[in-house]
């Protein structure tokens, strides 16, 4: 993968043009092996379904007489638009018959980003995004909202935060801040406790308050409509067992609660 000198020359003063002041919404990356290896990225034009979304655009210079010819370019971040295809090809005529040896990468950057605000359905490479677009745009912006903060939330480092991003980002500090001391000084539920009947009433549970009993002994019933615990007679194994071997007469309190529980006699 390699260009003329000229060529060569002329990408490398684009690039740093590109880093050091950018259009807006238009980042650049290089890598450090080669000269070659770039990438561009949009930010979501606001006031689009793309708005917050980060969108990589890859070129590939293989086989390319830059600038004579277009690189190939191909969206890296999976996006639904009728204009880019499930595989990344992009429709847009500056990179086919309308280029010029004039135009360089910032130029393909600026049209890819004016065609995420003004799509164009009649050249659809996608045509499930160019129907709905024409016939249910409410349908069309929904699904590509859903696809952006899905893929494209990734944040480069060559865009950074806006001034407006800032100071989003500083109000919902601050107001996470003041949630947090409020909820610090009202403190959790009030709960209200009975020593006589040992019991702990969760006052924030509405109208019906449940009562729980924290050191329920076994045996003691829970009424599941009043949410209150009641203490039961305790009937031990031993005791059950001899009632039904022996039809041996228990205590009142005992044998009503076997009919309760509906253990049957023998």
């Amino acid at each position: 993968m390699s260009l003329a000198p000229n060529a060569l020359r002329k990408l490398s003063k684009e690039l740093v043009k590109l880093q050091r002041s950018p259009p807006d919404g238009i980042g650049i990356e290089v890598g450090e092996g080669h000269l070659l290896d770039v990438e561009g990225w949009i930010r979501g034009p606001a006031g689009t379904p793309y708005e917050g979304g980060f969108f990589r655009v890859g070129f590939n210079f293989n086989g390319v007489d830059f600038p004579a010819s277009p690189p190939l370019c191909t969206m890296k971040t999976k996006i639904f638009h009728p204009n880019v295809s499930s595989k990344g090809e992009i429709c847009v005529s500056t990179l086919k018959k309308d280029w010029s040896s004039s135009y360089g990468l910032e130029h393909i950057l600026v049209v890819i980003k004016c065609l995420l605000i003004s799509p164009n359905p009649d050249s659809a490479l996608d045509p499930d995004a160019g129907r709905l677009l024409q016939e249910a745009y409410e349908d069309y912006a929904y699904t590509a909202r859903v696809w952006t903060k899905t893929h494209a939330f990734e944040r480069p480092g060559c865009l950074p935060l806006t001034e407006s991003e800032l100071a989003a980002s500083k109000a919902d500090e601050e107001m996470a801040a003041t949630a947090a001391a409020t909820a610090a000084e009202v403190g959790p539920p009030p709960l209200s406790a009975s020593s006589s009947s040992n019991t702990i009433t969760f006052a924030s549970f509405g109208e019906a308050s449940k009562k729980v009993t924290p050191c329920q002994k076994p045996g003691a019933d829970v009424s599941i409509a009043t949410g209150k615990v009641a203490a039961s007679p305790m009937l031990s194994a031993s005791m059950v067992a001899s009632a039904i071997d022996s039809k041996s007469e228990l205590p009142q309190e005992a044998s009503k609660s076997i009919k309760k529980r509906g253990i049957k006699r023998l």
